[in-house]
């Protein structure tokens, strides 16, 4: 017999927990599936976990409300106030300062594995959340008047629609042929923790240059050492021999490519490389079926947004099926999911457009577009306003006061 429900979430990584915490605080019935253990064990700092992710205001104050971000210990969570990114191949420059900008800060960093095991442990709270880990997704049927879905194990799930939060490679996506653009960016992230000799002073330090697109994202110090997470994105070839290379030489590298700033002591985790695909889902929803996160899109981590615009769509989706709800309208109806598509869909184009953008203009040596460049930035860093603007855009805020 059926399990019955209002919506099933298919994956429990970041973005699919948040939504079913949020929309079970709705009053919503909600189902989340996830072939994985759903099981988290921490490292323990300085060993942090080599994949972070920058937390806007707007993400922050999601996480609030779930109550998943008063339950992350301080000692995980690192918050930076400043910004410095600068062209390697010239003396360009454009520095964020929080306070200048009337913020607080412009962001905090967490590891994924906190962030995910708080969100899990949140979920597995509340009274409104069935979860189905280890158990994937063996077939499901849409239509106008619901979902049905069969579990690997048997189970049979019933709901108004179902919420495809399965990743990058997404099943769901596939099997109810949404289309896609997508291309590759010809570029690989190389992710890590390092030691740093020197304090990263609250700041997300980021290159351009000829040595590709190196950001040192600030981590707490742990007794007066100081720790980066690196994210350097290079083509596959020089991924594959930085690879190679033993921690020692690694570390020279890196002390180059940041333009000899930090002198990097240390790598405390394993190396990851990581290959970058822009991908950008042409609709979001079917009846019956809505893509949200990675699922929906994924974009160029040069900036920190992809899991900004994956909680961003959470939000959108919350608020749109949860006043759907209250009217009594099927979730699953076209109409109503085309709400949340129209919510999102422009806001996530501008931004992979505009990474796309900013990766080609930095990822070019020609002598005449670094000098053009350079000038650019040196004009950008003198005017306030748009600096504020601009901030306010990366943080999910529409104004500054």
């Amino acid at each position: 017999m059926a399990k019955q429900y209002d919506l099933i979430i298919v994956g429990a990584g970041m973005v699919g927990a948040l939504a079913s915490i949020l929309f079970a605080k709705s009053s919503l019935r909600i189902a989340l599936v996830d072939k994985h253990h759903g099981d988290y064990t921490l490292s323990t700092p300085p060993a942090y976990d080599s994949r972070v992710s920058a937390i806007s205001s707007q993400s922050k104050s999601l996480l609030e409300e779930a109550g998943v971000w008063q339950g992350i210990a301080q000692n995980r969570v690192a918050s930076y106030d400043n910004m410095v990114v600068w062209d390697g191949l010239g003396d360009g420059y454009i520095d964020f300062d929080a306070q200048t900008t009337k913020m607080p800060e412009l962001g905090h960093l967490v590891e994924n594995a906190v962030l995910c095991e708080r969100l899990i442990s949140q979920a597995r709270s509340s009274t409104n959340i069935d979860l189905f880990f280890n158990d994937g997704l063996d077939s499901h049927e849409l239509d106008e008047f619901g979902a049905k879905v069969v579990l690997s194990s048997g189970l049979v799930l019933e709901a108004q629609a179902v919420i495809a939060a399965d990743g990058a490679m997404s099943k769901l996506r596939t099997e109810n042929a949404f289309e896609t653009l997508e291309w590759d960016y010809g570029h690989s992230a190389i992710v890590a923790t390092i030691e740093i000799h020197q304090s990263h002073e609250n700041t997300a330090w980021q290159s351009f240059g000829e040595e590709g697109i190196l950001a040192f994202l600030p981590l707490p110090s742990v007794d007066e050492r100081h720790f980066v997470s690196i994210v350097w994105s290079v083509p596959p070839s020089e991924a594959k021999q930085l690879m190679a290379l033993d921690d020692d030489t690694f570390c020279q590298r890196l002390h180059y490519a940041m333009s000899k700033r930090f002198e990097v002591l240390g790598v405390m985790t394993a190396r990851q490389s990581i290959p970058l695909r822009q991908r950008h889902a042409k609709h979001y929803v079917k009846t019956g079926i809505a893509l949200i996160g990675d699922a929906a899109h994924t974009i160029h981590p040069l900036a920190g947004q992809g899991a900004n615009l994956g909680f961003s769509d959470v939000k959108s989706l919350v608020e749109v099926l949860s006043k759907a709800h209250k009217r009594g309208e099927s979730l699953g109806a076209g109409k109503v999911l085309r709400r949340y598509q129209r919510a999102r869909m422009l806001d996530n184009i501008a931004m992979a457009a505009g990474m796309e953008a900013f990766k080609r203009l930095f990822s070019t040596q020609q002598p005449l577009i670094v000098q053009l460049r350079n000038g650019g930035m040196k004009r950008f860093n003198q005017n306030l306003s748009l600096k504020r603007k601009l901030i306010a855009r990366a943080a999910g805020l529409s104004s500054f006061s």
